[in-house]
């Protein structure tokens, strides 16, 4: 006779069957739910990889299932990764509202972030995006040779879509690390420019310029620094995007001052009150969360 299976595993092949009534029945008589079958998944992931299992998930989460639950291995992670590599947008909004971490790197080092735009997801990217950023909204970029800018810097702007978002780490206890990136528009899931500003200075713009704009110089771009990173090697597959020294943004309305100050705020680490986001604070003294930013909606304050 064959071992008998447990009632762990009997939920864990439930889930293949979408059979949400069995999986409630085998819960109420003391199942787990995060038994790890041989692929290293628990019954909570393997429902984050199919579209057709989003109320088997729904169901795990409303049980109590480990939304952070991690599988190691390359293309692992969390719930929240699988969910981000199958383009599970549903499935990705339903676990960060039950407080999956948007931050974790899996053994790729990459956060659910660096996987969706790394598979050209851009609905997950724009999902995560609104749920973790600090700012998000279109400004105008200059962009050009110097001189031209000097001489007609409004002829050489274009529209982009700006967002400053907090980057993954192995250590949780320590301050999180802010990056701008920038999308020639909504539908790319891959930025056109991304700038670590934990290693960048922000000149703040003056109030007394008639089209007022911001300053931020990269200031690791040294040669040496340069092949050092070339060195590492765990490096994020999606970051093929140029690196820019230097960024020049201005607020999408000339004269919008308030829209560049809001955006100077966010650079230098400070959640706004109008939409704070919703990533894990790891120290109890910082700006509270649990304020969810509605998707596509810009951070920014409006134009008065």
């Amino acid at each position: 006779m064959g071992q008998q299976q447990s009632k762990e595993e009997l939920l864990f092949r439930k889930v293949s069957h979408r059979d949400v009534e069995g999986i409630k029945s085998l819960r109420r008589k003391g199942a787990g739910l995060e038994w790890v079958d041989k692929k290293g998944r628990t019954p909570l992931i393997l429902a984050c990889t199919k579209s057709k299992l989003y109320d088997v998930a729904e169901t795990l989460v409303k049980l109590g299932s480990n939304v952070n639950a991690y599988r190691s291995g390359h293309n692992g992670g969390t719930p929240l990764h699988h969910a981000a590599n199958r383009g599970r947008k549903k499935t990705v909004k339903l676990l960060l509202s039950h407080g999956a971490n948007p931050l974790v790197l899996n053994d790729d080092f990459e956060t659910p972030l660096d996987v969706a735009r790394a598979k050209g997801y851009s609905n997950v990217v724009r999902a995560i995006e609104s749920h973790i950023c600090l700012f998000s909204g279109w400004m105008r970029e200059f962009y050009g040779p110097c001189f031209v800018e000097l001489v007609a810097p409004q002829l050489l702007s274009r529209r982009v879509w700006v967002v400053v978002v907090p980057t993954g780490s192995r250590n949780p206890k320590k301050p999180f690390k802010l990056e701008l990136v920038v999308y020639a528009n909504l539908e790319d899931a891959q930025p056109r420019t991304v700038m670590p500003l934990w290693k960048a200075n922000l000149e703040e713009p003056k109030s007394d310029q008639s089209d007022a704009s911001v300053l931020i110089v990269d200031n690791s771009r040294s040669p040496m620094r340069r092949r050092a990173r070339k060195r590492r090697a765990c490096v994020r597959r999606w970051a093929r995007v140029y690196r820019q020294i230097h960024l020049k943004l201005a607020a999408a309305t000339k004269g919008d001052m308030q829209q560049l100050n809001w955006f100077c705020e966010a650079c230098k680490g400070y959640p706004q009150p109008m939409n704070p986001p919703v990533f894990q604070q790891t120290s109890q003294t910082t700006t509270t969360k649990i304020t969810v930013s509605v998707e596509l909606t810009p951070s920014a304050p409006p134009v008065m």
